[in-house]
């Protein structure tokens, strides 16, 4: 099965996982499955199109598209002088378009029971299936926020200096 590079990441973090009560290789199993399936399965940016599908992660290349529609906000990072207003703004946008992608695309990941007949009739924690939905979901959101915020941040990065940049992150 694939190794995926953010499993590969979150095995830095094994001791603090084992030492939370979580059976860090069932998680890790558990969220190799979850990957694999999730590059099978069509966003919903992708759902209506009427091309053939093409073999890949979907979700991967969708995250192109984010980006495109991070890059609306950059505007308002670098006109005028009242940065309160402007990152209001933006920080609206990033949050109404995180919550969207979040309420489309993972409420089956969410709401999803299809998993507990296969994995509660193992001896698993329940501990460590919550920390993989978890975790799956958290994974998902960083590369959402990071594809949403990248060029805003870019943006105000070089319009308003380093200390902006860290503010932005913060």
């Amino acid at each position: 099965m694939k190794d995926f590079p953010t499993l590969k990441f979150l095995d830095r973090f094994r001791g603090l996982f084992q030492k939370a009560g979580i059976e860090y290789e069932v998680m890790r199993k558990i969220l190799q499955i979850k990957f694999l399936m999730d590059s099978r399965r069509v966003p919903t940016l992708y759902q209506s199109s009427k091309k053939p599908k093409k073999e890949g992660n979907f979700f991967l290349k969708s995250l192109w598209i984010y980006v495109i529609i991070g890059a609306v906000t950059a505007p308002f990072v670098v006109m005028g002088d009242n940065y309160i207003y402007q990152m209001a703004i933006v920080f609206s946008i990033i949050m109404f378009i995180l919550l969207t992608a979040m309420i489309a695309d993972f409420s089956t990941v969410l709401l999803d029971i299809r998993d507990k007949g296969i994995l509660h009739t193992k001896p698993i924690q329940t501990k460590t299936v919550n920390a993989a939905k978890t975790i799956h979901i958290a994974i998902y959101m960083f590369f959402l926020t990071t594809a949403v915020g990248v060029i805003p941040f870019i943006a105000g990065a070089v319009a308003h200096g380093p200390l902006f940049a860290i503010i932005f992150l913060a």
